[in-house]
């Protein structure tokens, strides 16, 4: 996190993992992920092809417009001749089966599910905008109503399973070292980061560390500290890879603890910041989740911000912190939207989020973040905090 004031799977390798897409959500074992992201790659000009033969098959992000967050849902078309079967997975209506016709570019399909007022048929009529958009209106046929939906089918681009053993790939991700920001206690060095039994694990350790850049008397916080008494570890993907637009999703079980502020969250490769944006897709302290998206002001030295909080004790689940969780951040041209386990943290208007100088930085790329930090300005008192502290990532995720 960047501004001044910002805003454990149980584990085996033969653990299920929830595999979540845009347009598909199945369970699969963590092998089973593997070979699926391997055969995705090698095989990419052939899954075109297929499209290309039968437009509608693969995996489609469905919202409704007037529906909220908990309409949406993730729908698995599979298309043979004239007939769609599969099969639509939400919130909402749990996994239910769907049926329908395809002719020309006119789509349709049907999908029954309860609800508090008996069964509800919901019935798809849309048009297929080669290659990815499918736009129309969904009618309740019990209820004679209607409204507008769009899907979206995404493909993987970028993944990191951290299902090899050791230092994480040195390919995909870079380190931050030393004090970074905020008046953060932790010295950030690579060894606080290993990856274990399918999962990235970042560590927050209470122990000293010298400060090679110490100055006595300076006025500077990275400098004026002798000795740093927590080390952490702070992984990105800078000058590795970036993105503009996508899905953007981690699976991940948070230490919430006193003291202990972890991260998932990019930012801009085409200026500083705050310039180049921030979107903090993570982070939590205090008991909450925040997520945030930062901009420049029109103050030198000044940002602005759309922040949404959330309490954890609000989810109703008193281990909630004890279990994963899924954070995704769907950017498009129009609006960023930040939720964890298909519930709506956060929706931004781009074109209200624009730099104090006209420029706007949610139009150009960013990389991603992972970190654990200790206290600071928004960590809180770690002094009372059993250490180790841990960030467990199962996966992380980008879709375009």
């Amino acid at each position: 996190m960047q501004s001044t004031v910002r805003s454990r799977k149980q584990s085996s390798r033969r653990a299920s993992a929830e595999l979540t897409k845009r347009g598909c959500h199945l369970s699969v074992s963590r092998r089973s992920i593997k070979s699926f992201l391997a055969i995705s790659v090698l095989l990419a000009p052939l899954a075109h092809a297929q499209i290309s033969s039968a437009p509608v098959s693969g995996e489609w992000f469905v919202q409704e417009t007037a529906g909220g967050a908990d309409s949406a849902k993730t729908c698995q078309l599979i298309e043979d001749g004239a007939a769609i079967t599969g099969s639509c997975t939400g919130k909402a209506i749990g996994t239910v089966p769907l049926s329908g016709t395809i002719e020309g570019s006119s789509v349709t399909w049907a999908l029954k599910f309860p609800s508090r007022v008996g069964t509800v048929t919901a019935i798809y009529r849309g048009t297929l905008s080669p290659p990815n958009k499918i736009s129309g209106i969904v009618g309740a046929q019990e209820f004679k109503m209607e409204g507008e939906f769009t899907a979206t089918r995404y493909k993987l681009v970028w993944a990191d399973e951290f299902n090899t053993d050791g230092a994480p790939d040195p390919k995909k991700w870079i380190y931050e070292t030393g004090f970074v920001r905020n008046n953060e206690l932790q010295w950030y060095q690579p060894n606080n980061a290993r990856c274990e039994n399918g999962l990235l694990i970042i560590e927050a350790r209470r122990e000293r560390k010298k400060n090679p850049d110490f100055v006595a008397g300076s006025s500077d916080w990275t400098k004026s500290r002798e000795y740093a008494e927590y080390t952490s570890s702070s992984l990105m993907t800078r000058d590795r890879a970036s993105w503009t637009y996508g899905r953007f999703e981690m699976r991940a079980r948070i230490d919430t603890r006193p003291g202990l502020w972890p991260e998932f969250w990019t930012l801009g490769t085409q200026r500083e910041w705050p310039w180049g944006g921030e979107i903090d897709i993570l982070e939590s302290w205090g008991g909450l989740l925040n997520a945030n998206v930062i901009w420049a002001g029109k103050t030198p030295g000044y940002s602005r911000s759309s922040s949404k909080r959330r309490p954890i004790a609000s989810f109703g689940d008193p281990e909630w912190s004890n279990k994963f969780h899924v954070w995704r951040m769907e950017w498009d041209e129009q609006s960023i939207r930040i939720s964890v386990d298909d519930e709506l943290l956060n929706a931004v208007d781009i074109d209200k989020a624009s730099n104090g100088d006209g420029t706007n930085a949610f139009r150009q790329p960013q990389y991603m973040l992972l970190n654990l930090a200790v206290g600071g300005v928004a960590g809180g008192d770690p002094s009372k905090t059993e250490f180790p502290g841990r960030y467990e990532i199962d996966w992380v995720r980008v879709y375009q």
